[in-house]
């Protein structure tokens, strides 16, 4: 091999492997920006988290949510997805809200609706440790469902152990 085309080959390589670099650093720094600024976690003392609920719940009124879990069974009132002034209206983000009175952890979440619609998944669904299983096979619920109803509520439901968990899109 010439000294020419090993100097080149080694050129190549290092340039490979410093913009692999750039591209790895970029993509976990993104990552983590993305998390911080999406996800908060804080401990939080009952009343103020019940504060917060109440707040969040508030902006929906006496509406029910689209999911109701009854007996440990989704039950969905698809007629809110024509009742709904906002119907059609495009959705910015999933928000949930969940709160574990036992460890005092309130979970913000922020998911934006843009990144919903990338993944491989068609149908929304919660999976709970909680014997509350709400998931695509036994409601059928899609994002384009949600897209339908417009930004409201999704769920709001309280488990026996005082886990709190409520769903709505802006």
């Amino acid at each position: 091999m010439k000294a020419s085309t090993r100097t080149t080959l080694i050129s190549v390589t290092v340039a490979g492997v410093i913009i692999f670099g750039i591209l790895a650093v970029t993509v976990v720094l993104g990552s983590v920006l993305f998390v911080t600024r999406h996800i908060s976690a804080q401990l939080t003392p009952n009343a103020s988290a019940e504060q917060q609920f109440a707040e969040a719940r508030a902006r929906f009124g006496e509406r029910p949510p689209l999911i109701e879990i009854r007996h440990g069974n989704p039950v969905l009132h698809r007629e809110l997805e024509t009742a709904s002034s906002e119907a059609g209206r495009s959705l910015a983000s999933l928000r949930v809200l969940t709160y574990d009175p036992h460890a005092g952890k309130l979970v913000n979440v922020s998911i934006p609706f843009w990144l919903l619609r990338l993944g491989p998944a068609k149908h929304f669904s919660f999976l709970s440790d909680n014997g509350v299983d709400f998931d695509n096979d036994r409601a059928r619920l899609t994002f384009q469902d949600l897209e339908r109803l417009g930004p409201g509520l999704i769920l709001d439901q309280q488990n026996p152990h005082g886990s709190r968990v409520l769903v709505w899109t802006e």
